[in-house]
């Protein structure tokens, strides 16, 4: 009966362990949220930007009306993970473009 005993409180344990930490933490930080939330604001306006025409980070940036090395450090995300292309090189920037969906699965392939 002892042996049930212990194995009840070793299991109960983490739970409570677990339980103690998430009070002392309170959640999600709310700055954490809302860099996320203004990342997220951010890539989308730049992809509506691109699907009007290809640009080039400066003038993607004048567009949304954020600085270069923020759009650029987007852009280069959005590049690393198959979401724009580089296109044609423009006074020594790359204008980047939106890859459409069917692209996207013939790259893949």
């Amino acid at each position: 009966m002892s042996e049930k005993s212990d194995a009840t409180t070793t299991s109960a344990e983490p739970k409570k362990a677990i339980q103690i930490l998430r009070e002392r933490r309170g959640g999600v930080p709310r700055e954490l949220v809302e860099r996320n939330r203004q990342q997220s604001m951010t890539r989308k306006r730049i992809t509506e930007a691109l699907r009007s025409k290809p640009s080039t980070v400066p003038e993607l940036a004048r567009e949304i009306d954020q600085p270069s090395h923020e759009v650029l450090w987007h852009v280069m995300g959005m590049k690393k993970y198959g979401k724009v292309v580089e296109a044609e090189q423009v006074d020594g920037y790359f204008k980047y473009q939106l890859i459409d969906e069917t692209r996207r699965t013939e790259a893949a392939s």
